[in-house]
C-alpha cells in the first residue's frame, strides 16, 4: 500500500496519507472514531463500510460550508460529549472535509480528525494540506484554519461511484499539478487521454492509484515546505483566482471553475508575455480531453447563463475577496517551465482594475 507522511517544516504537525483498500477495522490509527461526519448520500452508499460510531449528517456539496452547518456540527459535538481525546472521521468530498476539519480544529481548541475522501477532487486536493474552512457572504473559504488531519486514507474504489462530471472536476486539480510538476506526472496525466480508469479492474486501480499518489506527492511536498501559504504554496492556487470568482457567481463545480481559470489565466499570461503559445495549447488540449471548460465563455455556458458584460463585472468584483490580494493588487501564477511551459511557474502582481479590464475581453 503506497503511504507517505506529510510533515510540515518547523512544526510538529504531520499527516499520514495512505492509498489502498479501505478497511474500517484497520484504517484509523487503532482508535474508533467518536463521531463520523458525512452527507446523506455518502451515508446511504458507503454507510455499511464505515466503522461503528455516531453519525453527524451534514448538507451535500458547497452548501455545507456555512456558519449554520458549522454551528450544527459543534452542537453535535456538545451533545456527544466530545473532548480532546475524541477522534472525528470525515467521509466524503472536499466540502465535508473542509467543514469537519474546521469544526474539529476549533472545538476545545483542537480535536484529532481524519479523512476518508470519496471523490477524486478530495483525494488529490481538499483532503491534503491542512486547509479547513467555510464560505462567508458568498466568498470561498474566507473563514478557516491551518490544521493537519492525523490521517488521510484514499481508497480509489470509492471513485467508481462518481458520475463523469464529478470525476472530471477532480481531473482539473490533477491537471493543475501536472502543470506545476511537469515531467513524469504530466506525462502520466496526458497519457490517460481523457479516458477514465475504473478501480473495478486491476489495471484501472493501478492507474487511479498512480494518479492520486502522484498528485498527493506534489502537493504534500509543497505544503511541507510552506504550510501557511507565505511563498511556494501560493503556486497551488494556479487557476484559482479567476476560477474561484467564476465559481462564486456561477455555482459550477469547483474543478470546472478551476479549469476555466487555468485557461483564462494562461491566456492572460500570453498577453502579458509570461506564457508562450505552445504552453497554452498544451494546457487547452489537456482540458479538452476531459471536456472541461477552457474559457470564461464555456464556464458561463456550463452554468446555463448568458456570457454578458454584467456577468464579467460580477466575476471581476469577486476577485476582491481573493486571499492572495495585497491591497489593490493580486498575485497570479503563470506556467513558465522549460518543459513546454510545464514544471515551473512565475508569480506576477497585477492591479485588480487591470485584471478586471482583461476579464472583460478574455474568451
Amino acid at each position: 500500500m503506497p503511504e507517505l507522511e506529510l510533515r510540515v517544516a518547523g512544526s510538529a504537525s504531520s499527516s499520514k496519507i495512505s492509498i489502498g483498500p479501505f478497511e474500517a477495522g484497520k484504517a484509523f490509527s487503532g482508535s474508533a472514531p467518536a463521531a463520523i461526519i458525512a452527507d446523506s448520500l455518502v451515508l446511504r452508499v458507503f454507510g455499511t463500510l464505515l466503522p461503528p460510531g455516531p453519525r453527524i449528517e451534514v448538507p451535500r456539496g458547497e452548501s455545507a460550508k456555512c456558519l449554520e452547518s458549522l454551528e450544527a456540527v459543534w452542537e453535535s459535538f456538545l451533545e456527544l460529549g466530545l473532548d480532546r481525546s475524541s477522534m472525528v472521521l470525515a467521509v466524503g468530498g472536499g466540502s465535508t472535509s473542509d467543514l469537519a476539519g474546521l469544526a474539529s480544529s476549533t472545538w476545545m481548541r483542537g480535536l484529532p480528525f481524519e479523512y476518508a475522501p470519496t471523490t477524486l477532487l478530495a483525494m488529490v486536493d481538499a483532503s491534503v494540506g491542512g486547509k479547513t474552512g467555510i464560505d462567508f457572504r458568498g466568498r470561498k473559504n474566507l473563514v478557516g484554519t491551518f490544521s493537519q488531519p492525523r490521517r488521510v486514507h484514499c481508497d480509489v474504489a470509492f471513485l467508481d461511484s462518481l458520475d463523469e462530471l464529478q470525476f472530471a472536476s477532480g481531473m482539473a486539480e490533477a491537471i493543475k499539478h501536472a502543470v506545476l510538476a511537469g515531467g513524469t506526472y504530466a506525462a502520466l496525466v496526458e497519457d490517460l487521454g481523457g479516458i477514465r480508469p475504473r478501480a473495478s479492474t486491476a489495471a484501472g486501480r493501478a492507474a487511479l492509484e498512480a494518479l492520486v499518489f502522484g498528485s498527493i506527492q506534489i502537493k504534500a511536498g509543497i505544503v511541507s515546505r510552506d504550510e501557511r501559504e507565505s511563498g511556494e504554496r501560493r503556486l497551488l492556487n494556479l487557476g484559482h483566482s479567476i476560477g474561484h470568482a467564476l465559481e462564486a457567481i456561477l455555482g459550477i463545480p469547483h474543478g470546472h471553475a478551476v479549469a476555466a481559470g487555468l485557461a483564462s489565466e494562461a491566456r492572460l499570461g500570453v498577453i502579458l508575455g509570461h506564457v508562450d503559445s505552445a504552453t497554452l495549447k498544451r494546457l487547452l488540449d489537456l482540458l479538452s480531453a476531459w471536456k472541461l471548460p477552457a474559457s470564461m465563455a464555456a464556464a458561463f455556458a456550463l452554468a446555463g447563463k448568458p456570457d454578458e458584460g454584467q456577468g464579467r463585472v460580477l466575476a471581476a468584483e469577486a476577485l476582491a475577496a481573493d486571499k492572495k490580494r495585497a491591497g489593490s493588487e493580486l498575485l497570479i501564477a503563470f506556467p513558465a517551465g522549460a518543459d513546454a511551459g510545464f514544471g515551473a511557474c512565475v508569480e506576477h502582481r497585477i492591479a485588480l482594475d487591470e485584471l478586471a479590464t482583461h476579464m472583460k475581453s478574455l474568451p
